[in-house]
């Protein structure tokens, strides 16, 4: 069998199951503990890909919230961080992704059938590729989420669901429009749930990201005016403190669930959210869908970041957990 080995475990996680299960279970019963259980109808998910030290409260309260109950495909929609491309979408060539509790089963009969998608501007063009092995094993963005979804698909009528992963790297308007309209069929479905890996703000020099808020009441409208380098900046909100603002922002324009207001606040903040672009994605599928949750699209379950920044020379990463009722 055609299986993609689990590159980082035994270092991003723990590779002994029993570790693992005892530490996936202890990030569950946390967010239990804390108020965040099962919500019906939970089937879009939005979590980390850290190191599970760093995210895996985060992940633990995107899991614990999970309706599993008639789960039976998950599209995980993730962001390239080896390797850039454009035009297309990336598809996992493997039958079956390694977790340290068993094989995650790939779904392979959608994967061909979104192999047959063609742009419609472009006739012939695909819309989809296949990855090779090499770049699936050496992402991670799909890798942290498979062992979670090992542990709580169990809880489906259907047993394990099978995975399909959809990598995102350089994407237009154009391109975006076709990945919604390949998958808008399988959203109507209410076996098939959907988990969009990313992290948030990656701050610092290492990441070329350094700005920060010079008022705390800055809205997507001001950004503009209040957004400076943090080393031009006379700045009187600390770092992290900023840090934390423009993610906020960004989180209360996903609730709201327009992708028009996502990629402005993309385009005008900078901000270096590794999943913006699936996100773009499924903010827009869910506009095409109409789905009829009343209030906010996307709730938030809990946020923090790897550490408090507090000079362009720190580095951090925030982390995010949210989930969408359909």
């Amino acid at each position: 069998m055609n299986i993609r080995q689990a590159t980082h475990a035994g270092s991003w996680y723990s590779n002994d199951p029993k570790t693992l299960r005892t530490q996936i279970q202890a990030l569950l019963q946390r967010a239990e503990k804390s108020g965040i259980s099962s919500v019906n109808g939970a089937r879009v998910l939005i979590g980390p890909h850290a190191g599970y030290t760093y995210s895996g409260e985060r992940l633990g309260e995107a899991f614990n919230v999970w309706d599993t109950e008639n789960v039976k495909r998950v599209f995980l929609l993730g962001p390239s961080h080896h390797v850039y491309f454009k035009d297309k979408a990336l598809l996992s060539p493997f039958q079956f992704y390694e977790t340290p509790f068993g094989d995650l089963p790939v779904d392979r009969s959608t994967i061909e059938d979104l192999l047959k998608k063609r742009f419609k501007v472009k006739p012939g063009q695909p819309v989809f590729k296949l990855m090779s092995e090499e770049i699936d094993e050496d992402e991670h963005s799909f890798e942290m989420h498979a062992p979670f979804i090992y542990h709580q698909g169990q809880k489906s009528k259907h047993g394990v669901p099978k995975i399909i992963p959809i990598l995102i790297s350089g994407m237009d308007s154009e391109l975006q429009n076709e990945l919604v309209d390949a998958l808008l069929p399988y959203i109507q479905n209410k076996e098939n749930h959907f988990i969009i890996s990313s992290d948030f703000c990656h701050w610092g020099s290492r990441f070329g990201y350094t700005k920060v808020l010079t008022n705390k009441s800055a809205t997507l409208q001001s950004l503009e005016t209040d957004l400076h380098s943090a080393r031009l900046s006379s700045k009187t909100i600390p770092v992290h403190e900023s840090i934390e603002l423009l993610d906020r922002m960004a989180l209360q324009i996903a609730s709201k669930g327009s992708v028009t207001e996502w990629k402005e606040y993309i385009r005008v903040s900078g901000n270096t959210i590794c999943g913006q672009k699936p996100i773009a994605v499924i903010l827009q599928l869910l506009e095409s869908y109409g789905s009829k949750q009343s209030g906010d699209v996307f709730k938030w379950l809990g946020y923090s970041q790897s550490n408090p920044a507090k000079s362009p020379k720190d580095s951090s990463v925030s982390y995010a957990a949210g989930y969408v009722e359909l």
